[in-house]
């Protein structure tokens, strides 16, 4: 197993967590979600000197991809999404960026689009693509199996879960994903979200108020 540290950006309005993910002796790393504040991004990397050769994304929303293309155009790093999410992330109406105001965007180069399933070898980490549709229809968790971590974007956050009423969203889904996928990982692996603060399957299991809803959306 390789060393790893994981390093974390709190980014914009919405506070979401841009990770970075490298060997704690070497300044190469894999990114995940690089949100729209991209002046906070660049000067923590330029800061700690590393260099962005893989960019994962959980899913399509602004608050976690707006960063791609000004990180592509400086380090000509890898980018890999779902298909699904993946035809959102020009749509202002459906990733949201309408909110901010901004409608139009500067398109970056997709390495590959990723399935269920999948497995990536990025930087020596081998890294588990499980999908979990329920926030966005194309959502994925990144599950760092050998280091015990787990990226779960919008879907599992601290004793709660990602948003249902945006496009593509869908209680039954997100419910289906965290207890049929996320919650058979071993309770021991650590948890970061999208936005809050980190916490681990084990808790989770416990303390998640998705065990306690019924409702269907």
């Amino acid at each position: 197993m390789r060393e790893c540290c994981v390093e974390k950006i709190l980014n914009g309005r919405l506070a979401e967590f841009c990770y970075l993910i490298h060997d704690p002796n070497n300044k190469e790393c894999v990114c995940i979600d690089p949100g729209y504040d991209s002046e906070r991004i660049f000067r923590f990397i330029d800061k700690e000197k590393y260099i962005v050769k893989e960019i994962l994304l959980t899913h399509g929303h602004f608050d976690h991809t707006l960063s791609c293309y000004e990180l592509q155009k400086s380090f000509g790093c890898n980018i890999y999404i779902s298909q699904i999410d993946g035809d959102i992330l020009y749509n202002a109406e459906r990733n949201y960026a309408n909110l901010i105001n901004k409608t139009s965007f500067d398109k970056f180069n997709i390495k590959e689009f990723i399935n269920d399933g999948d497995v990536l070898n990025l930087l020596g980490y081998e890294v588990k693509c499980i999908s979990t549709p329920g926030h966005t229809k194309g959502g994925m968790s990144f599950y760092f199996e050998n280091e015990k971590i787990l990226f779960s974007g919008d879907t599992l956050f601290f004793e709660t879960f990602g948003r249902i009423d945006l496009y593509g969203g869908s209680y039954s889904e997100i419910k289906d994903s965290i207890e049929n996928k996320l919650f058979k990982l071993p309770n021991d692996v650590l948890v970061y979200p999208g936005h809050g603060e980190a916490t681990s399957i084990g808790k989770e299991k416990l303390h998640n108020e998705i065990r306690r809803m019924s409702y269907e959306l």
